[in-house]
């Protein structure tokens, strides 16, 4: 997963250099707004990759809890994060 991750991040990175590229050329708006609109999805598709990576640790980690409040905390904690994921604006 790891692997997969750092492709992403480099993929963003060079959208976020041609896009720093397009602007200091004073590129074409419409053209930038596409651009940013693409970075945008991408960084989303790359927080769906990490959030499913975060879920399949938490779920591999609790049939080995024995304590009920170590189990919620996990539940919660990741809960928490998927919520904020969602409501990222």
């Amino acid at each position: 997963m790891r692997k997969e991750i750092l492709s992403r991040l480099k993929k963003i990175e060079g959208q976020a250099r041609g896009i720093r590229g397009m602007v200091e050329k004073d590129g074409n708006c419409t053209i930038i707004l596409v651009q940013i609109s693409a970075l945008s999805s991408a960084a989303r598709r790359l927080g769906m990759v990490i959030m499913e990576g975060c879920m399949r640790d938490c779920a591999s980690s609790i049939p080995s809890m024995r304590d009920e409040a170590d189990v919620k905390e996990k539940v919660d904690d990741m809960a928490k994060a998927i919520y904020r994921f969602i409501n990222m604006k």
